[in-house]
């Protein structure tokens, strides 16, 4: 990468380094192994998402890892995803060859060994090293294990030409800042230089945990129990019924198996209050899973039912869990392509729609979406809204109400859809959601009327929704 200075890897790297004595430990050995997996290439574009991976981890023995092996695996994985071209920046300035031009076992052994040495502290760096080491003995072609001793010992041994906020802009806003060319350039010419670098800089940040009360506990009463379980919360007032976590960890909680909490990003919490539902008798959630915002919306209209909807069997599975769990009764589950949908036209009073989307919103949360996604995508995936969101609309009754939403801030995915929609169907007009709104969140609402919360602003996922109300027949 330009401006790296390049050093030489040593006479180990030439020679070889015997392979080691033990193996790398199991969580190495997993994260190593969804990395590989998670690696974008021209037959897969797209590959599986990470904690999809994760959650299938086993052993050479098919068994399980630990809960310790499976959360170090994920800290990895994610830590990799997230400052990738961070770390072959700095790679390749110790390397003799590019790090994009190195065995893909060797790069992923190389990534793993330098992210630990960077940014875990608790990791001795001796143990970095012999386990990157041990997994591009075990993984790649002879001469990978000297290579990778070589360029992680030459980066414990040098200066570290990383970028830095006070130096080039543009190196530390692409490299510095871990991001693809194409997203560093978009946010430059949306936010200017400032607003992009709080937004690179959000992206990069482990996200935030918030959890959804039921409204069948008072807040205080989980929060009390919360606490002598280890987990100590604080309101969060962007949403209604929303704790954000400040230490420990809810998902071993018996509130969790309850179906008293739910694990939700407070942007999501807050869009599903979004859509009016006084006197609203049919009500349809159009594309539901996982379930989150669906659940919200049937406690709002209980005992009234919501049908949910979701376009593959595993996602209505899925969105079937979460009912289940949060013992959301009126919720009606079915498999429905929301572009065709199976209702009557002007069936519905309320319609709730977070269309399929890039995720771009999501980047603190799912980092993986970076090496994926593209300008090419984006567009895509606006089409795809845009046809949805048509169908939406013509199963809208005389005066009902839909709430469009995308976990994403991209033009073509959010305002230009909507504005797309009003054009072709005139019997649609945007009604402004500051109406909907604490006096305190008014900011969060546009010139348009809809909502933009943004990542960098209140430290959750990245929200955008629109509230259209037809007014003809």
């Amino acid at each position: 990468m330009p401006g790296a200075p390049r050093k030489q890897t040593g006479r180990s790297a030439r020679r070889g380094t015997a392979p080691p004595s033990r193996p790398a430990s199991p969580a190495r050995r997993a994260a190593f192994a969804v990395l590989l997996r998670l690696e974008p290439t021209r037959d897969r574009p797209r590959p599986p998402r990470p904690d999809a991976l994760i959650a299938r981890l086993e052993d050479a023995h098919g068994q399980p890892p630990s809960d310790r092996d499976r959360a170090l695996a994920r800290e990895l994985v994610f830590g990799v995803l997230r400052w990738r071209r961070a770390l072959d920046y700095a790679l390749d300035a110790y390397s003799r060859r590019p790090v994009a031009k190195l065995d893909l076992p060797v790069r992923i052994a190389l990534r793993l060994g330098l992210y630990q040495l960077r940014y875990l502290d608790r990791v001795p760096a001796s143990a970095a090293v012999h386990e990157s080491v041990s997994l591009a003995a075990a993984s790649a072609r002879p001469g990978a294990a000297g290579l990778v001793n070589a360029v992680l010992r030459a980066y414990l041994r040098a200066d570290h030409p990383w970028p830095r906020p006070g130096g080039d802009r543009g190196l530390y806003l692409r490299a510095g800042l871990s991001h693809p060319d194409w997203m560093v350039d978009r946010y430059l010419g949306q936010l200017g230089t400032d607003g992009a670098r709080r937004r690179l800089e959000a992206s990069n940040r482990s996200p935030r945990v918030f959890l959804r009360v039921s409204r069948r506990l008072a807040l205080e009463e989980v929060r009390t129990r919360l606490a002598q379980e280890g987990v100590e919360t604080e309101r969060f007032p962007i949403a209604p019924r929303c704790l954000r976590v400040t230490s420990g960890n809810p998902q071993n909680s018996a509130l969790l198996e309850e179906g008293a909490i739910h694990v939700q990003d407070a942007g999501s919490q807050l869009v599903a209050w979004l859509l009016p539902v006084d006197g609203a008798r049919r009500c349809l959630d159009a594309c539901a899973a996982p379930g989150g915002k669906a659940t919200i919306f049937a406690e709002r209209i209980e005992p009234r039912p919501l049908i949910a909807a979701d376009l593959r069997p595993g996602r209505v599975a899925l969105l079937d869990s979460t009912v289940r769990r949060l013992a959301a009764g009126n919720v009606l589950r079915l498999a429905a392509d929301a572009a065709r949908p199976p209702f009557a036209a002007a069936t519905f009073d309320r319609i709730l729609l977070d269309v399929p989307c890039s995720g771009l919103g999501t980047l603190s949360r799912n980092p993986d979406i970076k090496w994926t996604a593209s300008l090419a995508r984006v567009r895509e995936l606006a089409e795809t809204a845009g046809r949805i969101a048509g169908a939406a609309a013509d199963l809208l009754g005389p005066g009902g109400m839909l709430l469009y939403s995308a976990c994403s801030l991209e033009p073509e995915e959010t305002n230009e859809t909507v504005r797309g929609l009003l054009s072709e169907r005139p019997g649609l007009r945007q009604l402004s959601l500051a109406d909907r709104l604490p006096e305190a969140l008014a900011p969060l609402v546009d010139d348009d009327g809809a909502l933009r919360v943004a990542p960098e602003d209140h430290g959750t996922d990245g929200y955008y929704a629109a509230l259209l109300q037809r007014t003809d027949g």
